[in-house]
């Protein structure tokens, strides 16, 4: 509902929202709580979240396909990359170039877990990547994407 009245607003929100049976949303000050919620839900296969599986950063979505083990991406950027995002694999940067269901939650429960990794880029089988990153500020966070689709329906992707 805060996403919502955000957009109605014009103003970009960075709130969080895991969906499964029941919507759980979370401020963006409680980031992390939100990713690590969504982990263990699907880590101890609970219906509330493991129904439809995906978490939703403002308006980037990061849903599982259960049937594949795999992720993909769909929604819309609405932040550009700071000037000091790095260039190629450093100790402060995870890059996942598998979708696979592993190696996409590991990737995200060390980028919350650790502090001295500041980002962390997903690239996707079908399209594109986002990139999740900690602002100076410990309850922010900044994410994009690049090459993902609008909206992901029954029968895949809508450009």
């Amino acid at each position: 509902m805060g996403q919502l009245i955000a957009r109605v607003l014009g103003v970009v929100s960075n709130d969080i929202q895991v969906s499964g049976l029941a919507s759980q949303e979370f401020p963006e000050l409680r980031w992390r709580e939100a990713i690590l919620f969504y982990l263990f839900g699907v880590w101890s296969n609970k219906q509330s979240v493991m129904y439809r599986p995906k978490i939703s950063f403002g308006d980037i979505t990061l849903r599982l396909d259960q049937g594949d083990g795999e992720y993909y991406a769909y929604g819309e950027a609405h932040e550009e990359l700071p000037t000091v995002h790095p260039v190629g694999e450093r100790d402060d940067h995870i890059v996942v170039r598998s979708w696979k269901q592993n190696d996409v939650e590991v990737a995200l429960a060390r980028f919350v877990k650790n502090d001295r990794i500041k980002w962390l880029t997903l690239s996707f089988r079908y399209s594109g990547r986002i990139v999740l990153w900690k602002k100076e500020r410990r309850g922010q966070y900044g994410i994009t994407a690049t090459d993902i689709p609008r909206s992901w329906g029954t029968r895949g992707p809508e450009w």
